[in-house]
C-alpha cells in the first residue's frame, strides 16, 4: 500500500486529504477541513495566507501521523492569484484577492496597453479584470513603490509549495489561468511583459507539472516529497477524468456554483470563434491543453432555496430535484448568462420577471421553479457544447460531468438528451482523485497507463443516454 496526501484550498475552504493505492484502487480519506475567507484590510480585498498555512500544515501532520506510509504532498488551488516578495522573501504589501476592485480601476488603462482581441492572440487566454496580468499591472499603477521592491511573486499553490520545501516554482498549469504565457502556456510572453511595465526577473522558468519539487522541510513532515501533481484544481480534475479508450472525443463540464466547460486539445485553440465565446486556453498536467470557457453555475438554484429558507421554508436538494422530475417540461426556459442572475438576492422574482418578459406564466410551486432552473441549465449546456464542438471542429462522443452538479439525476437526463451527448456523471471528486493519482505516478508508485484502471475501480459514476 503507498499513500499520498494532497492538500486542496479553495477559495473559501480547504481540504487536507489521504490516497491509499490498495489493489488497484484508490482509498480516499479526508483527514482535515477548515475555512478561511477573504477579507477587507481597509479598502483593500486581501487573502489570509496565514490561516491557509497553518490550517494546511497542521492537516499535514495530522494526515502523516494517521498514514505513516505516506510518500508525498501536493498543493493545488482556484487560479489567478499570487504573492509578491521582496529579496528577503518577505510579501511585499498585501496579498489580494482576485476580486479586489484594482483591477476594475485600472482597467482601461490596461486596455491602452493590450486590447482584449489581441490579449487573447498574445496569450490565448480571455480577458478579464481577475487574470494575473491584470492584477500586476493593477499593482504598479496604484502602488509603483512596491515595483522596485518585489524580487519575485509565486502563484498560491507555487507559494506553499515553497513554504514547504524552499524551494520556488511557477507550474504550468496555474501559470496557464495568468494571461502572463503565451498560447498553451508552454513559456511566458515576452510581449506581455513587456507591453504592460512588468519585470520578466520576477518570475522564474516554467516548470512541467508531473514533476518533484522537492523534499518538505517542515518539522515532522521531513520523509514527505512534494510534488506538482497540478496545481491549478480544474488540472487536477482532468487528470481524473475517466474516460475509456473508446472514447475517441470527450469534452468535460465542471457544474458547481459556476459552470467550466472545456475540451482536451494538443495544442491550443486561436480563432475569433473561440475569442467570441469567451473560450481561455489552460494547461494539462500531461502537457496538452485544455480549452475551456465558464458558464453561469447551479448557484441560482442555491441562492432560490436560500431565499425560501429565509423566508421559513426549509429546503433539501434531493427531495426538491426528485419532485421536479414529476413536473411537466417546461413551455419556455430563460437565459442563465442573463446578468440579472449574477446578482444574489430576490431570484424568485428575477425568474417570474424573466418569464413574464416571454409572455409566459411563472412556476406555482417549488418543484416547478426547480425545473424550470435545471431545464434552463441543461438547454445552456446543449448550446454550450455546440459551440464549443463548432470551434474544436468535432463533436463530443462523451460528456464528463464533473462537480456538485453531477449528484443532480435530472440536469444529467435532460443534459443527455438535449445535447444528444452520452454524459458520464462523477466522480463529484475529480480534482482530489486526479491529483493523488498524479502523486503516484510521479512517485513510480503507478504506471500512468494503469490509470483509466484505477480511476474505474475507483470512481462512483452514472451513465446518462441520450
Amino acid at each position: 500500500m503507498t499513500t499520498a496526501l494532497a492538500v486542496d484550498l479553495g477559495s473559501s475552504s480547504g481540504r487536507v486529504l489521504a490516497g491509499t493505492l490498495v489493489d488497484g484502487h484508490l482509498e480516499i480519506t479526508k483527514v482535515h477541513r477548515f475555512y478561511h475567507e477573504a477579507r477587507r484590510d481597509g479598502d483593500d480585498l486581501v487573502w489570509d495566507l496565514d490561516t491557509m498555512w497553518t490550517e494546511l500544515v497542521a492537516g499535514l501532520k495530522k494526515a502523516a501521523e494517521q498514514f505513516p506510509d505516506a510518500v508525498s504532498i501536493s498543493v493545488d488551488t482556484w487560479g489567478v492569484d499570487f504573492v509578491p516578495l521582496n529579496s528577503n522573501d518577505e510579501i511585499v504589501g498585501k496579498s489580494l484577492a482576485y476580486r479586489d476592485e484594482r483591477t476594475v480601476r485600472t482597467h482601461d488603462a490596461f486596455r491602452a496597453r493590450i486590447g482584449d482581441e489581441e490579449f487573447f492572440e498574445l496569450t490565448g487566454n480571455a480577458p478579464a479584470t481577475i487574470n494575473s496580468a491584470n492584477q500586476l499591472f493593477a499593482l504598479t499603477q496604484e502602488h509603483p513603490e512596491q515595483v522596485d521592491e518585489i524580487a519575485t511573486f509565486l502563484f498560491l499553490p507555487d507559494y506553499f509549495a515553497w513554504k514547504l520545501t524552499g524551494v520556488k516554482g511557477w507550474s504550468r498549469t496555474i501559470a496557464s489561468t495568468s494571461g502572463l504565457c503565451g498560447p498553451g502556456a508552454r513559456e511566458w510572453s515576452d510581449e506581455v511583459f513587456t507591453r504592460l511595465g512588468l519585470k520578466k526577473e520576477w518570475a522564474g522558468e516554467l516548470n512541467k507539472d508531473l514533476t518533484v519539487v522537492g523534499p518538505c522541510t517542515v518539522p515532522g513532515l521531513e520523509h514527505l516529497t512534494v510534488v506538482r501533481a497540478g496545481a491549478h484544481d480544474t488540472a487536477c480534475a482532468v487528470h481524473g477524468l475517466p474516460i475509456e479508450d473508446s472514447v475517441k472525443k470527450a469534452f468535460f463540464l465542471s457544474a458547481g456554483s459556476w459552470s467550466v466547460l472545456g475540451a482536451m486539445e494538443d495544442e491550443p485553440l486561436i480563432s475569433p470563434e473561440a475569442y467570441a465565446i469567451g473560450l481561455t486556453n489552460e494547461g494539462r498536467t500531461d502537457g496538452g491543453v485544455r480549452p475551456l470557457f465558464n458558464i453561469t453555475g447551479m448557484w441560482i438554484l442555491q441562492e432560490l432555496q436560500r431565499q425560501w429558507e429565509r423566508e421559513g421554508t426549509p429546503t433539501d436538494t434531493d427531495e426538491l430535484v426528485a419532485q421536479a422530475r414529476e413536473c411537466a417540461p417546461c413551455e419556455a426556459v430563460f437565459d442563465p448568462d442573463d446578468p440579472r442572475f449574477a446578482e444574489p438576492g430576490g431570484m424568485v422574482e428575477k425568474i417570474d420577471e424573466a418569464m413574464a418578459e416571454q409572455g409566459v406564466a411563472a412556476p406555482t410551486s417549488m418543484p416547478e421553479y426547480v425545473r424550470l432552473v435545471i431545464e434552463s441549465f441543461a438547454r445552456r449546456y446543449a448550446r454550450a457544447i455546440d459551440d464549443l464542438a463548432a470551434i474544436v471542429g468535432e463533436r463530443p462522443e462523451q460528456l464528463n460531468l464533473v462537480g456538485g452538479g453531477a449528484r443532480n439525476h435530472l440536469l444529467s437526463d435532460l443534459t443527455a438528451r438535449l445535447a444528444n451527448v452520452r454524459v458520464v456523471a462523477g466522480p463529484i471528486e475529480a480534482s482530489i482523485l486526479g491529483g493523488l493519482l498524479a502523486q503516484l505516478e510521479i512517485m513510480g508508485h503507478l504506471d500512468p497507463a494503469d490509470r483509466p484502471a484505477v480511476i474505474a475501480e475507483t470512481a462512483q459514476t452514472r451513465v446518462h443516454n441520450p
